[in-house]
């Protein structure tokens, strides 16, 4: 153990020789160093109590040129998960605290709108209303990334008919889609998937709304899923403008947008995208994208196969 990790830990003495338990209690620790020693190597976030409480992310493995030997390094996340608590604290209680005045707005507004019949204030009044559906779209969506980040969101995972889930969804922005003139199709047969009933609407939901934004006039949605090797890749693709190759491995990231001005003019809010991800992955599954320019987009997403 190096001076930095003593300090750190407040480890007195020389531990060397003693049993690591011993030295440091902490069974998930004695666990990942097992792993290691079998021949796996392992990495695992340990929370330490004691006077100085710290997180400390640790990946170990074992030394060819050592047999029986371990080598463990260990960084300290503490003060990075601080700082995320904070975040997260702030923008929950800053989303909250704005739902209130933000409902105020819009209902008065809207009476506004319904008394005058001048054309100048008509248009003044739409830009509040519009303005504040923006940022009441985006107060929403700050608490659900607010919540699936800090795993305040309890998901229950069950075995769930895609089918039934998908075509309800689709049956949701099939109007949308038709005053649009795009068509949006459900493939039938979709295998049974594990996950949370809500989160996977919502995933669907946010993939559909993106699709039937930026799709012009003529273009198809499609929702379809396949077994792949004890998963269900569920995927919904498009044919419009596609997304150019600088864009694809950011477009997951909070608040990134692949065309700003537009996606304010459609009411994104940047989030959406990025909630998807937590979801997913909270389910266990995984997310990516397949995007050309001018050849369209396949987001597709992977779920446990359900019984």
């Amino acid at each position: 153990m190096n001076a930095a990790l003593k300090t750190r830990l407040l480890v007195s003495g020389d531990p060397a020789g003693k049993n690591v338990l011993h030295v440091i209690r902490n069974a998930d620790l004695s666990e990942t160093l097992a792993r290691a020693r079998a021949g796996v190597p392992a990495e695992t976030e340990l929370e330490l109590g004691g006077p100085m409480p710290r997180r400390l992310l640790m990946r170990a493995r074992a030394l060819d040129d050592a047999p029986g030997s371990v080598l463990a390094v260990l960084v300290d996340l503490t003060e990075l998960r601080r700082l995320e608590s904070v975040r997260r604290d702030f923008v929950a209680n800053a989303s909250h605290e704005l739902r209130s005045p933000l409902t105020s707005i819009r209902a008065a507004a809207e009476t506004l709108e319904s008394a005058h019949d001048d054309p100048d204030s008509e248009r003044f009044i739409d830009l509040i209303v519009r303005n504040a559906e923006r940022l009441q779209n985006l107060v929403d969506d700050m608490l659900e990334l607010s919540r699936v980040e800090s795993r305040e969101l309890q998901l229950e995972l069950q075995t769930l008919p895609l089918d039934a889930v998908a075509e309800r969804v689709v049956a949701h922005h099939l109007p949308r889609a038709q005053m649009r003139r795009i068509a949006l199709e459900c493939a039938s047969g979709m295998p049974a998937v594990r996950a949370d009933r809500r989160a996977l609407e919502h995933v669907l939901a946010n993939l559909i709304d993106n699709a039937l934004k930026y799709c012009a006039e003529g273009a198809t949605v499609r929702v379809s899923a396949a077994r792949e090797s004890g998963r269900v890749r569920i995927s919904v693709v498009d044919d419009g403008p596609g997304i150019a190759p600088q864009h694809l491995e950011r477009i997951f990231e909070r608040f990134y947008r692949v065309d700003p001005g537009r996606s304010r003019e459609l009411g994104g809010t940047g989030l959406g995208l990025a909630i998807v991800k937590h979801l997913v992955e909270a389910m266990g599954g995984t997310v990516a994208v397949q995007s050309r320019v001018g050849a369209g987009s396949s987001f597709h997403f992977t779920l446990l196969a359900g019984a």
